[in-house]
């Protein structure tokens, strides 16, 4: 059945105890891991930390320091001679660190190179924050003093924003399911404290505090992102996804599997058929008081687990497949930011969670299923599921709310990553503004995009012979076929872009600004573009 709007958490039918977890009803924010706590302070006035870290530029391997350190004379000293000593490198983030004497306010004082451009490029000052982060955790250093100045001078007055989001994004841990870890051999640094002779702009903590709040909610994509399949499946994650509501005064609406045929959701409702835990549809609404006019509506992929069905992947594919939810993920990420930072736009999130089972009631290659816009689709694999999650969900929300536009977030297909690799995401968009305004962003936030075209000579490849459409147009062009698929289920007078993140949902090696595993993509790129409507 259709769940009324509500903030309470609403009731699922639990899904069977052997895939019950004692963690799935709390909140999917690690165990161990705090929120990392900003402070602003006046340097040489009792502020004492750890470490004092000190971002300078780089030019020819060698560290510049600017005529006036801004620094107490002794702490200035002691720059000079790192400076002497330290041997840079042309990438942002080479560390070097003197120990400084007794009754020091500082502990250490640390030099972190922001590269080489001038000014420093915000993917730079967020690689440098990292940086300093994992120094700071290895040395299991708490309280972290960063120079204002000297960072500003460099990168300019948007760079303590950078530099509290990669602080926040480098930090995060997923140990929800550790029970042998004891104490961290590396905690993260608990306290960040921007220092400095003058008073820092109110606008400068304003923005810092959104980037914190925006990382965050990345952190949080990433958590749910890991999650295994036994613990957040449809049903978990919709009480998941209720609790969260509750937690951030979201509204929730939960679509149940009978709710679906009511509405003939044909697609999504095959693609859950062979599993034990039933489908669901998650729409999460962040409406600002007196709001009014059409929304904006986030569309995510949630497969909490795909085996390929009967199209079945081999074993080596299969164990990422808990990543195939990340793009619903990263829409709930983001409505999260959404109402912790006020946004003055009506943003709904719609995601689409299913898992994709073998069993004997398992759809199969060569069914014909009915979507709910009523267009017929010939399966022809059957792990190509995530389009047909999409499709439901896309017509849903059209024909719902009437959007000013539709995004929508999917690993989609392999072909995207044999394209563009792990450094971008597929942009997909028969509107110019709308691909305009989102590739902007993504250079923005370094969540990058490359547009791919949607002409109509590939909807040739999609057509279909016993059917309207066949769910998958062949080996060529394959990133752009499911686009042209999901095209068929958002009408023209709808802006729409499609987003494939198949590459970049997660990492098999670790970033500056993230570990191993999922990365929570998507989330500061529309956070970028919502507030840039506003």
């Amino acid at each position: 059945m259709v769940r009324k709007w509500d903030r309470r958490p609403l009731p699922c039918p639990a899904p069977m105890k052997a895939r019950s977890s004692p963690s799935e009803e709390g909140m999917p924010v690690p165990v161990r891991q705090r929120p990392l706590v900003l402070k602003y302070e006046p340097l040489g006035r009792g502020t004492r930390a750890d470490v004092l870290v000190y971002p300078v530029s780089v030019r020819q391997g060698k560290v510049r320091l600017p005529r006036d350190p801004r620094l107490p004379e002794a702490l200035a000293d002691a720059a000079r001679t790192l400076a002497l000593r330290h041997h840079a490198v042309r990438q942002a983030g080479s560390i070097d660190d003197i120990v400084l004497p007794p009754g020091a306010p500082f502990s250490r004082l640390v030099l972190v190179g922001l590269g080489e451009e001038t000014p420093s490029r915000p993917v730079d000052v967020r690689n440098a924050a990292a940086a300093a982060m994992e120094w700071a955790a290895r040395h299991r250093a708490s309280r972290v003093a960063v120079h204002v100045e000297a960072l500003t001078e460099l990168a300019g007055p948007d760079a303590i924003a950078g530099w509290i989001e990669g602080a926040v994004l480098s930090t995060f841990r997923f140990y929800e399911h550790r029970t042998q870890l004891g104490d961290d051999p590396r905690p993260p640094a608990g306290t960040l404290i921007f220092v400095s002779s003058k008073p820092v702009p109110r606008k400068a903590r304003a923005a810092g505090e959104a980037a914190r709040i925006t990382a965050e909610s990345v952190n949080l994509a990433r958590s749910l992102g890991h999650e295994p399949p036994n613990v957040l499946n449809p049903v978990t994650l919709a009480r998941r996804a209720q609790a969260i509501a509750q937690r951030y005064r979201l509204r929730c609406r939960v679509i149940d599997h009978r709710a679906m045929k009511a509405r003939r959701m044909g697609a999504i409702l095959a693609v859950g058929s062979g599993s034990a835990v039933p489908p669901r549809i998650i729409v999460l609404e962040h409406k600002p008081a007196g709001r009014r006019g059409r929304p904006i509506v986030l569309v995510g992929k949630a497969v909490t687990h795909d085996t390929g069905g009967y199209s079945i992947k081999p074993t080596a594919s299969m164990l990422e497949m808990k990543y195939d939810k990340c793009g619903g993920m990263a829409v709930i990420g983001s409505l999260v930011a959404a109402a912790r930072l006020k946004l003055r736009r009506h943003v709904i999130g719609v995601i689409g969670a299913a898992d994709n089972a073998i069993s004997g009631s398992a759809y199969r290659p060569s069914d014909i299923i009915r979507a709910g816009n009523g267009k017929t689709i010939e399966v022809l694999d059957t792990d190509a599921e995530g389009r047909l999650v999409l499709a439901d969900c896309l017509h849903y929300a059209e024909t719902t709310w009437k959007p000013a536009v539709i995004i929508d977030l999917a690993t989609l297909t392999g072909a995207c990553t044999v394209a563009l690799g792990d450094a971008c995401a597929a942009l997909l968009s028969s509107h110019d503004d709308l691909a305009k305004a989102l590739h902007a962003s993504g250079e923005r936030t370094g969540e990058r995009l490359w547009r791919m075209p949607l002409w109509p000579v590939y909807r040739e490849q999609i057509a279909g012979v016993d059917a309207d459409l066949k769910n998958v147009g062949g080996r060529l062009a394959g990133t752009i076929t499911a686009a042209m698929f999901l095209k068929e289920f958002v009408t023209e007078k709808t802006p729409w872009a499609h987003l494939d993140i198949a590459g970049v949902a997660n990492t098999a090696k670790a970033l500056p600004i993230c570990p191993v595993g999922a990365t929570g993509f998507g989330v500061r790129l529309l956070m970028d573009y919502l507030r840039g409507l506003e």
